[in-house]
């Protein structure tokens, strides 16, 4: 009876033991661990845009006084019939229910009469309502801007066509909430995501997982295009490495919104940018728009500007930049929106104002 009992104690107090170590080198290792990632944190940080104390605060207040709510209301009042995220911006992932039942040319319900139509209401949409929205050109004006901090100060940020941030947040902020992509940036994305190349592949991932939480939607005809396949193969993607990235889609296309443009400026611009359309969708769910990276010139202060920031590609001839620049010159005289150009900074707005540092009537256009 001794030695059973004497047997289990022995082995009770291996046991204890055991485990007392294995706590110690668990906390040891984590932290080790914890160590180690402080320390990437720090040297992370140190590459960052620094935000001051209150730097939100100040900012937006500053900000305020800029912006004539009544002019934006009126500027709402006519994006609104062309724009709207709740027809622009739907989850891919009621993209069956959609197409089940609802009609894609109406957005109405498909057994509702004909004489009373239901609104598609059984499709959702990422986008709420934000106070404060930064939209984010990719344009050359954004090199060396230190313009980072202060687009990462507003409540959501846009792109278009999915930047590279990591390596140029400094200027260009490091945050993306939503990046609209046109036909020929879908193309390359999903190319990418199916090379035999593992480094583009990888790059392409780490783009499209910059941001968590980021939407990524699409900007031109959606319904029976081949674009339905490309966003798909995005989705698999995101969902097999998991991304929180979210994919959407359009009901209809950005490009069905031309005669916007006349309204708001008397102009009729058959194809107007990607950047200019994913504005005016904004318009309809931001109170107050800052605008950074439009910029159509080749120079500014006697500096040579790149068509983007993070390449050395021509400008394109498709879009009359000039026109675009103007309009947006304008919204910003009439207090509709911010358009920052030049250095960023938050004690003084070193940014162009417009009819002081800008001859906003003539812009030299570029060459491609």
């Amino acid at each position: 009876m001794i030695r059973p009992l004497f047997h289990a104690t022995i082995f009770f107090g291996i046991c204890l033991i055991t485990v007392g170590l294995l706590y110690v080198y668990k906390l040891t290792d984590s932290l080790h661990l914890a160590r180690i990632f402080a320390r990437r944190l720090n040297m992370t940080r140190q590459d960052n845009p620094r935000l001051p104390p209150n730097y939100t605060e100040q900012l937006m207040t500053e900000r305020e006084a800029h912006f004539n709510m009544t002019n934006i209301w009126k500027m709402r009042n006519i994006t609104g019939k062309y724009f709207n995220p709740k027809l622009h911006i739907i989850y891919f992932s009621d993209f069956h229910i959609f197409m089940q039942k609802c009609d894609p040319h109406t957005f109405t319900l498909r057994n509702s009469h004909p004489r009373r139509p239901r609104p598609c209401n059984v499709v959702r949409t990422p986008i709420k309502h934000y106070r404060t929205c930064a939209v984010v050109g990719n344009g050359g004006i954004l090199l060396h801007s230190s313009c980072g901090a202060e687009i990462d100060a507003h409540e959501f940020v846009i792109r278009s066509n999915l930047p590279p941030v990591h390596d140029y947040r400094r200027d260009v902020g490091s945050r993306t909430d939503l990046t609209i992509v046109n036909v020929k940036r879908l193309v390359q994305i999903t190319e990418a995501l199916q090379t035999f190349n593992s480094t583009l592949r990888k790059d392409m991932l780490a783009r499209l997982g910059q941001s968590p939480g980021m939407i990524f939607s699409y900007s031109f005809a959606f319904i029976g295009s081949k674009a339905r396949y490309r966003m798909q193969i995005v989705d698999t993607a995101i969902k097999n490495n998991h991304l929180s990235t979210i994919t959407a889609f359009p009901s209809r296309s950005f490009l069905d919104s031309k005669r916007l443009y006349i309204e708001l400026v008397g102009k009729h611009w058959s194809f107007a940018s990607t950047g200019l359309n994913t504005f005016a969708l904004a318009s309809t769910f931001c109170d107050r728009i800052s605008m950074y990276g439009f910029y159509p010139m080749s120079r500014y202060q006697n500096k040579r500007v790149p068509y983007h920031y993070y390449d050395k590609l021509p400008p394109s001839g498709r879009h009359d930049f000039d026109e675009e620049y103007a309009m947006l010159r304008q919204m910003d005289a009439d207090g509709v929106i911010k358009h920052v150009v030049g250095k960023c900074n938050i004690h003084s707005e070193n940014t162009i104002r417009s009819g002081k540092n800008v001859n906003v009537t003539k812009p030299t256009r570029r060459r491609s």
